[in-house]
C-alpha cells in the first residue's frame, strides 16, 4: 500500500497539480469569507512536529479566527473589568484585570496588585523561524532582531500591568513580571508587609536599564487596546500567498514525508512485546528514512528520487511484514521467553532475505526449533490448542462442507437442469433443419443456508 501510493503520487504530477490549485481555491475562499477551515484546530499553538504545509494551515485557521473576532468587535470595555473600578478617578480606572495577585501589594499606594491580561507571543511556522534565522545570519545581527521581538512582548506586557494597576512602579512590575531581579528583605513568616522591603538586582539597576527605558515609554493600555503582535491580515495573506506558489515538486517532498512518517508512527504504536531485534529495525526504519527524505530536498532528477523511494518503500514492507509477525506471536502466546525464541528463530531465517523482493520468500516454511516448555509456561501453550466448546462442535454437524477460504458460505446456491433434443412431437410441427438443436426440460434450483432451504422446479412437457 506505501508503496502504491507513493507511486501514485510521483507518477501523476499533473494530476495532483490540479487537484492542489482546487484546494487553494477553496482555502483562498474560506479566507476572504472568513469561514473555519473543515478539521484544523483553532488553538493558540502550532504543531511544529508536522510538515510546513499543516503548520500553514494551521497559522491560517487562528488568522481567520482572530479576524472574525476583530470585524464583530464594536466599541466597549474588556470583558475583564474590575469591579472596584467605580470608585476610583476618572483618570485612573483599573483595565484589563485578570484578578488579585496574592499576597502582592503595589509599593507606592496600599492597593493591592492585579495581574493583567496579557497578549500571547507571534505565532510562527518553521519557515518563519528559518527565516529569521538566515536574516539574522545576513545581516549579523542575530541579537537585534531577537531583541526587537522582545522588546515589542515587553512593551505589551507594561502597558497592560499599567492599565491594571494605575498606580504602579517599575518595581511592582519587576517583582510580577521577573521576581527573580527583585532581591526582597522581607521577613519569611508569610504574612505581605507594607511597603514591601527589597531592592532591584544590579542587572536592573543599571543606569540606562533597557527595561526601564520600555516602561517610561509605554502607555497605559489594556490587551483589548493595544495593537496585536500578530498582524492576522498579513499572515493569512502570506500563508495563502505561500500555498498558492508551492511548487508540485515542494509538494510532493511534503506529501511523500508525511506519507512515509504516519505509517511509521502507526507501526511505532503496534505492541509487539518489546523483542530488542524488532526495535533495533524499527529504529534503524527511522534512521533510513531520515536519510532518505532528506535527500529528496533540492534534489531534480526524478529517476534517482524514484529508486530511492523505491528502495525506502522495499525495507518498509520488510520491517511491516516482521512487526506483524511479533505482534502475532505476542498476542497469541503469554509466555515471553518462548515467544521472544520463536521471534528470533524466524528473524534469523528472514534477516537474510531482507534485501530481495517480497515475492521470494517463502511464508510457508515450517521451524522445526524445539524448545523445553517451563512448568509456569505450559498453560499459556495449551491454551492456543483448546478443544472445540460445543457450539462450535454443533456448527460443524450443520455445516455444508466445502469452505471458502476457511471460511463457510452464508448462503449456497444450486442449479440442476437436463437438455434434451428438440423432436417432432405429436402437437408439434416439423422441423428437419433443426434436429441438434436443445432445450432445457427440466429445471431445479436450490437455496440452502445453515437454517432454511429453497427448492424450485421448472418442467416442461410436450404433452
Amino acid at each position: 500500500m506505501m508503496r502504491l501510493e507513493t507511486q501514485i503520487m510521483w507518477k501523476q504530477k499533473t494530476t495532483i497539480a490540479v487537484l492542489w490549485i482546487d484546494f487553494v481555491r477553496e482555502i483562498r475562499w474560506c479566507w476572504e469569507e472568513s469561514e473555519r477551515l473543515p478539521r484544523m484546530k483553532t488553538t493558540s499553538s502550532i504543531d511544529l512536529s508536522s510538515c510546513v504545509i499543516h503548520q500553514k494551515l494551521q497559522m491560517l485557521a487562528i488568522c481567520i479566527e482572530r479576524k472574525k473576532s476583530l470585524n464583530r468587535k464594536k466599541d466597549t470595555d474588556d470583558a475583564h473589568k474590575e469591579k472596584t473600578s467605580n470608585s476610583m478617578a476618572p483618570d485612573k480606572i483599573r483595565k484589563g484585570s485578570a484578578g488579585v495577585v496574592p499576597s502582592m501589594m503595589l509599593i507606592n499606594t496600599f492597593q493591592e496588585m492585579h495581574a493583567p491580561y496579557t497578549q500571547d507571543a507571534p505565532l510562527m511556522t518553521e519557515d518563519m523561524h528559518e527565516e529569521r534565522l538566515h536574516a539574522a545570519e545576513a545581516f549579523g545581527n542575530a541579537v537585534g532582531l531577537s531583541g526587537q521581538l522582545e522588546r515589542d512582548i515587553l512593551s505589551s506586557d507594561m502597558s497592560a500591568f499599567k492599565a491594571a494597576n494605575p498606580d504602579a512602579a517599575f518595581e511592582d512590575f519587576i517583582r510580577w513580571h521577573s521576581p527573580g531581579d527583585w532581591v526582597s528583605e522581607d521577613k519569611s513568616d508569610g504574612n505581605p508587609t507594607w511597603p514591601p522591603k527589597g531592592r532591584l538586582s544590579q542587572r536592573m539597576s543599571e543606569h540606562g536599564n533597557m527595561w526601564r527605558k520600555i516602561w517610561n515609554d509605554a502607555p497605559a493600555l489594556p490587551v483589548s487596546e493595544q495593537k496585536s503582535l500578530l498582524d492576522s491580515v498579513r499572515e493569512g495573506e502570506k500563508v495563502v500567498h505561500y500555498l498558492e506558489t508551492l511548487r508540485p515538486q515542494q509538494l510532493l517532498e511534503q506529501m511523500v514525508c508525511t506519507a512515509f512518517k504516519s505509517s511509521a508512527d502507526i507501526l511505532n504504536k503496534t505492541t509487539y512485546g518489546g523483542f530488542k531485534l524488532m526495535k533495533t529495525k524499527m529504529d534503524q526504519l527511522y534512521a533510513t528514512m531520515v536519510s532518505t527524505l532528506r535527500s529528496l530536498q533540492g534534489k531534480s532528477d526524478t529517476s534517482d528520487l524514484a529508486g530511492d523511494l523505491k528502495r525506502l518503500c522495499q525495507v518498509f514492507e520488510h520491517i511491516e511484514k516482521l512487526l506483524i509477525f511479533a505482534a502475532s506471536v505476542h498476542r497469541k502466546l503469554d509466555a515471553p521467553r518462548l515467544a521472544q525464541s520463536i521471534f528470533t528463530d524466524y528473524f534469523n531465517y528472514y534477516l537474510p532475505k531482507m534485501g530481495t523482493s517480497l515475492e521470494s520468500i517463502c511464508y510457508e516454511k515450517e521451524f522445526t526449533t524445539k524448545e523445553k516448555v517451563g512448568t509456569l509456561e505450559r498453560e499459556a501453550v495449551s491454551s492456543l490448542f483448546r478443544p472445540p466448546t460445543a457450539n462450535q462442535s454443533w456448527r460443524k454437524v450443520l455445516s455444508m462442507g466445502n469452505l471458502l477460504n476457511g471460511h463457510e458460505p452464508i448462503q449456497r446456491e444450486i442449479v440442476f437442469s437436463v437438455l434434451e433434443k428438440l423432436s417432432n412431437g405429436h402437437y408439434s410441427s416439423p422441423t428437419p433443419l433443426c434436429t441438434d438443436e436443445q432445450i432445457e426440460t427440466h429445471r431445479m434450483y436450490i437455496c440452502g443456508t445453515s437454517n432454511d432451504l429453497w427448492i424450485a422446479l421448472s418442467v416442461t412437457s410436450w404433452d
